[in-house]
């Protein structure tokens, strides 16, 4: 086991609100939000409105196919938040069954 409990269910709980955010993100990219149009990697200037326009379409299809890319690894990082999770209750529940008497020291 790599981590503790706690640690696992910090890291299911950041998993899954990295993907939720970044699925969300992916969507308003997606559907080209004007909120976002600071956020996209394009140049300040530009020769006419359709280079701009044409750029921006594409610099959007880019950057939310980015976030549902990442989006899909955060959600790898939750099934293994919950596979870790999963083997420390069974750590523990086979610790329980053999009860204390197991971890005294003998002479």
């Amino acid at each position: 086991m790599f981590c503790g409990r706690k640690c696992c269910l910090f890291c299911l709980f950041m998993s899954a609100w990295g993907f939720l955010m970044l699925n969300l993100l992916g969507i308003f990219f997606y559907v080209q939000s004007l909120m976002l149009l600071e956020s996209l990697p394009l140049p300040h200037h530009f020769p006419s409105q359709e280079a701009f326009k044409e750029q921006a379409d594409e610099a959007y299809q880019d950057v939310s196919t980015r976030c549902f890319v990442a989006a899909v690894f955060y959600l790898g990082f939750v099934f293994i938040a919950i596979v870790a999770i999963r083997r420390d209750n069974k750590r523990r529940k086979r610790l329980y069954k053999r009860g204390p008497g197991h971890l005294r020291f003998r002479r």
